[in-house]
C-alpha cells in the first residue's frame, strides 16, 4: 500500500497519473491513492484512466481519490490528507485557486531573495525548468535548486556544496534546499495564506471525507507533544509510518493514533526527481 504519492498536478511533483498507477503497479502495490498538494485534477484524471491500465495489465489496483492541503494551526503550516473525497466538490477547485493567485507573488519574492544570497539566477533559467508544468508559474525551493546545481558557474559556490554529490544533503538535494532556505523560518521564506487547519479539516468531512495528518515527524519535529493539541480539531487518521519517519518515530505516533482511536496510514511522498531517495511503496513499514 502506498497512501500518499504526487503527480505532475503537484508543482514539485514529476510523473503522470497513468504513469504513477502503472509504477504502483510494476512494483507490486495493490492500493494506492494520489495526493496532491491543493489540487484533485490528477486524482480525476487517474480514476479514468485506471480501468485501461488495469486491462493493460491483467491486474487490479484500489485506487483512492484524494488530496494534499496546505493550512496553518496557531502560525505554523501543516499538510492535511483527505481521503474518499468527492472529486468533483467547488471546494477543492476554491483550494487550489487561493494557491495559484498567490503563487506568482510568492515566486517572484523567493527569487529576488535567493539571489540577494549571491546567485544571479534570471527568470529564464526558472522559465526553462517549469515550462509546460500545470503550475508553470511556481517557482518553488525545488526549482531554485534544480536551477542553481545545474549552473556551472556555480560549481565551487561554498552553500551549494552540501547538496552536490557526495555532500550530506546530497540524498534529496532539491527538496533538502526548499527545506533549509525557503521552508517557514529560513531565510527565504515567503508566507503564503493558507486556509486554518480547522477548515480544512471541515472541507474533508463534508465532502464526505477521512482526514489524515501527514507526516507528522516533519511538521512537528522538536515538539511531538503538540499532536495532543491537534487531533481533538477532528481528526481520522494519523500517517504514522512514512519515508520520512524512523522506527521509533512510527511506533510513536501510532501508538498516539490508538490511544485516541485513529486509523494509521503509509505513504511514501513520492514525487519523483525532487525526492529521488523517496521510493513508491517505501513507507517505512
Amino acid at each position: 500500500m502506498d497512501f500518499h504519492m504526487h503527480s505532475c498536478y503537484s508543482e514539485d511533483g514529476e510523473y503522470t497519473p497513468s504513469d504513477l498507477i502503472q509504477m504502483c503497479i510494476d512494483a507490486g502495490l495493490t492500493t494506492m491513492a494520489i495526493s496532491d498538494h491543493n489540487c484533485v485534477k490528477g486524482a480525476k484524471e487517474a480514476v479514468k484512466v485506471k480501468s485501461a491500465i488495469e486491462k493493460a495489465n491483467n491486474t487490479r489496483i484500489y485506487y483512492y481519490p484524494a488530496i494534499e492541503i496546505d493550512c496553518t494551526f496557531e502560525n505554523v503550516n501543516f499538510h492535511v490528507l483527505g481521503y474518499d473525497i468527492d472529486l468533483e466538490s467547488p471546494d477543492f477547485e476554491a483550494i487550489e485557486q487561493n494557491v495559484r493567485k498567490q503563487c506568482v507573488y510568492s515566486s517572484k519574492e523567493r527569487f529576488r531573495l535567493i539571489n540577494q544570497m549571491g546567485f544571479d539566477l534570471t527568470a529564464a533559467e526558472l522559465n526553462a525548468i517549469t515550462a509546460g508544468a500545470y503550475w508553470s508559474e511556481h517557482w518553488t525551493g525545488e526549482v531554485f535548486a534544480e536551477a542553481l546545481l545545474k549552473n556551472d558557474k556555480y560549481n565551487q559556490k561554498d552553500l551549494l556544496q552540501p547538496y552536490r554529490e557526495g555532500g550530506n544533503r546530497s540524498d534529496n538535494p532539491y527538496v533538502n534546499f526548499y527545506w533549509d532556505y525557503c521552508s517557514q523560518g529560513k531565510p527565504c521564506y515567503v508566507p503564503m495564506t493558507f486556509p486554518d487547519m480547522r477548515d480544512v479539516i471541515n472541507i474533508i468531512h463534508r465532502n464526505g471525507g477521512k482526514a489524515v495528518l501527514a507526516h507528522p515527524g516533519i511538521n512537528l519535529k522538536g515538539n511531538f507533544d503538540m499532536i495532543d493539541q491537534l487531533i481533538p480539531l477532528g481528526f481520522d487518521g494519523i500517517e504514522a509510518y512514512s519515508s520520512y519517519h524512523s522506527a521509533e518515530t512510527a511506533k510513536w505516533f501510532s501508538e498516539k493514533a490508538r490511544q485516541f482511536d485513529l486509523f494509521v496510514t503509509c505513504g511514501s511522498d513520492f514525487h519523483g526527481k525532487t525526492k529521488p531517495m523517496v521510493k513508491l511503496g517505501h513507507c517505512g513499514l
